[in-house]
């Protein structure tokens, strides 16, 4: 699977590949984050339609026409929409289309005299109907709009780089079939100008994670973000709030879930991968394991039956705890990819190295993980254990640089030449290193 990205925020060009275990390197401010975020939009947009199925648009039509047919209460109202369940089915299957609708209320309406605003409410609730359909339809409309909203609320500022209108973003992924799928996305002036699908990828979800921190505030996150989450689809707009990234709300979303109480989920994934291993070694390192009241649907942690809450909690041990809380809820998997931001800054370098451990281990079994890092210690680790595991071939390292001219990153592998990392990232240590030699220069 490839990323292509090209003018988008402070990235000027990058090619990555991603699907066994992806490291990102550069200093800050080079477009690590948005490389993730990026990914992160694209590949939830892109899932998040899927999941629209033809009964979601009945339902949602539905839901309209309920609403038009008590704007023309009285006794003929029956005769105006008839069965509502049928009139959804027909104007889903295209049996009845919206325009014969519109006709059919706009005569009615006229009859009984509404008013501007009865008018407007009407055709508005036509128009919804429209839409709905429309992107049942049409999934590179609906594609378009979820990752505006996502994208939106991830960078809150157009995609293009500064001093660019034309930028695009590519996925590819050759694991479906032999053509593979894509999307494409075209942005122009800070719009999405073109979306173009070609079939479905092998990745069912994305789960972005940028600090452990936010355990302590989960339920607050999933209140807070400006889309909903698969638990709070029906939630009114009026308790939501556009304060939050998406990639938030997702994340605690996911913590919260109750499905580990499903049968045999601590034993394996729902593809069949075997992580028990993976959940012990977490629980033997930090003491204990998080779980959730499924009646609070509060999270603790679980230290030898001493019920901590996050916010006393440790920020390593939150780490390994947002680790151990993805995979029993089934959010990890071979179809499920993981991006980490930068997981080495609330761990010791000790732990650093496990924590390292378990990421290449989730990756020789098939989980598509990214992280990005500016340690030694950490990408040092994981191409240690890569090695160990046998698993070299699925690991690929980029670096972003800034150029001087531009003030834009180009991403580009190093994987052949590693040296560059472990340079730039111990570049800062060597400077401090000679304490004798700065002693002598204030003599």
């Amino acid at each position: 699977m490839k990323l292509r990205l090209h003018n988008i925020l402070k990235i000027e060009d990058a090619d990555i590949e991603v699907g066994g275990l992806t490291v990102l390197t550069g200093e800050n401010n080079s477009g690590k984050s948005t490389v993730g975020k990026i990914l992160f939009s694209i590949l939830k947009a892109a899932n998040n339609v899927r999941q629209i199925d033809k009964m979601k648009t009945i339902s949602l039509v539905r839901v309209e026409l309920v609403a038009l047919k008590n704007m023309f209460h009285g006794s003929d109202s029956a005769s105006i929409l008839g069965d509502v369940q049928d009139l959804s089915l027909n104007l889903v299957n295209g049996i009845t289309s919206v325009d014969e609708l519109r006709q059919l209320l706009e005569t009615e309406a006229e009859k009984r005299n509404f008013s501007s605003r009865m008018m407007a409410i009407m055709r508005n609730r036509l128009v919804r109907i429209g839409d709905f359909i429309v992107k049942l339809d049409s999934p590179e409309m609906a594609v378009r709009d979820e990752f505006e909203a996502i994208a939106k609320s991830e960078f809150m500022e157009p995609l293009n780089s500064y001093g660019s209108k034309d930028s695009f973003i590519q996925f590819h992924d050759e694991t479906t079939d032999a053509d593979g799928s894509d999307i494409e996305i075209c942005i122009c002036d800070g719009k999405v100008d073109k979306v173009r699908l070609n079939g479905n990828s092998s990745l069912e979800d994305i789960t972005y994670i940028e600090s452990p921190l936010y355990l302590p505030i989960l339920n607050t996150l999933r209140l807070s973000s400006p889309l909903p989450t698969a638990s709070l689809a029906g939630l009114p707009d009026s308790l939501r709030k556009d304060t939050v990234p998406y990639h938030l709300a997702d994340m605690a979303d996911k913590i919260l879930s109750g499905s580990e109480d499903l049968a045999g989920l601590y034993n394996q994934d729902s593809y069949g991968v075997d992580l028990r291993n993976q959940l012990d070694a977490i629980s033997k390192v930090i003491g204990g394991k998080f779980e959730l009241n499924n009646k609070t649907k509060q999270l603790a942690f679980n230290q030898d039956g001493h019920m901590v809450p996050p916010v006393s909690v440790a920020s390593g041990v939150k780490s390994f705890g947002v680790m151990q809380r993805l995979i029993q809820t089934d959010s990890i998997s071979t179809f499920k990819m993981l991006v980490w931001d930068e997981p080495e800054i609330h761990l010791h370098p000790e732990w650093q190295i496990v924590f390292c451990r378990m990421i290449v281990e989730l990756v020789a079994k098939g989980v598509p993980i990214v992280v990005s890092s500016h340690s030694p210690y950490f990408v040092q680790a994981l191409r240690y254990f890569a090695s160990a595991k046998g698993i070299e071939k699925d690991v690929k390292y980029y670096m972003a640089e800034e150029s001087d001219e531009t003030m834009l990153a180009t991403v580009k592998e190093v994987t052949d030449d590693l040296n560059r990392i472990f340079t730039r990232l111990a570049a800062p240590l060597r400077d401090i290193m000679n304490v004798d030699a700065v002693r002598n220069s204030m003599k």
